[in-house]
């Protein structure tokens, strides 16, 4: 599913930033994300204005017309890599997530009581819960993966170019991850299985991103499609969200089949010709 040659999102990634515009970036990015713990009392307005505008405000002065001028590149590509990477990397998730539990069972059986506790993020109202919905597809997915995959991701690109993408791209889905520290905070050591989600969910997106040559509009619409799928369960039903997500899966997964099912002719057709 890999190209056997270089994307030529690296060729655009490297003209993307400084290393000293890259920092103040990222040190913007964090110190937002992080500032909606220490500072009581924000409020949904002015945190999303904290945590979503003032870093992409701050990372569009820095790179954001290189970023944008990409984000259309290669549609269908795109979408045939983002559905298939997040069929691919939700089954990973699902097996990592096994594995987790069965190893804090056997470790610490206390911990998977904290599991019980609510989601942070879905503890709302169902008529918030709505209002979500929308926020997801609009705001946070198109930000998040602005920040995270075009930013984050596309200046590792830029900067360390003699790094193997794959390690730049599990970087930036670490970094994603931690930025999401409520996790930890209502879980302890259980948030491992959050943490594995996300950072598995970053992974597909910054696959995604880097072989469609820096296409931010499909995993914007992955990624706020994922998010409803959690509110809906809320203003909804459980049982509706879940439904949706699994479809998510589903779908993914079969678009990877497929993927895979076209590649493997094409790499034996490349075996021969080497062989002849």
């Amino acid at each position: 599913m890999f190209p056997d040659k270089e994307s030529t999102a690296v060729e655009g990634a490297r003209r993307l930033v400084t290393r000293r515009s890259y920092l103040i970036g990222l040190v913007v990015l964090v110190a937002s994300g992080y500032a909606q713990y220490v500072i009581p009392g924000l409020g949904p307005i002015l945190g999303f204005l904290l945590v979503y505008g003032v870093p992409v405000l701050a990372t569009g002065l820095i790179s954001g017309s290189t970023i944008l001028r990409k984000g259309l590149n290669r549609l269908r590509e795109a979408t045939k890599f983002g559905l298939g990477f997040f069929g691919a990397f939700s089954l990973l998730n699902f097996l990592a997530s096994i594995a987790i539990l069965y190893v804090l069972g056997v470790l610490d059986p206390n911990a998977l009581k904290l599991l019980n506790r609510p989601n942070p993020v879905l503890n709302i109202p169902p008529e918030a819960a709505w209002i979500m919905v929308w926020v997801s597809f609009l705001v946070v997915g198109p930000a998040e993966e602005y920040l995270f995959r075009g930013f984050v991701f596309g200046g590792l690109l830029s900067i360390f170019k003699d790094q193997h993408w794959l390690t730049l791209a599990f970087a930036s889905s670490i970094l994603f991850a931690a930025v999401h520290l409520y996790y930890a905070i209502v879980y302890g050591v259980a948030s491992l299985i959050s943490f594995t989600d996300l950072v598995t969910f970053g992974m597909a997106m910054a696959i995604t991103y880097y072989l469609s040559d820096g296409n931010l509009l499909i995993p914007a619409i992955i990624h706020g499609a994922y998010d409803a799928t959690g509110f809906l369960g809320v203003a909804a039903s459980s049982e509706l969200g879940t439904l949706l997500r699994l479809l998510m899966t589903a779908i993914g997964v079969g678009v990877g089949i497929l993927l895979l099912i076209k590649r493997a002719p094409a790499g034996q057709a490349a075996a021969l010709k080497r062989e002849a």
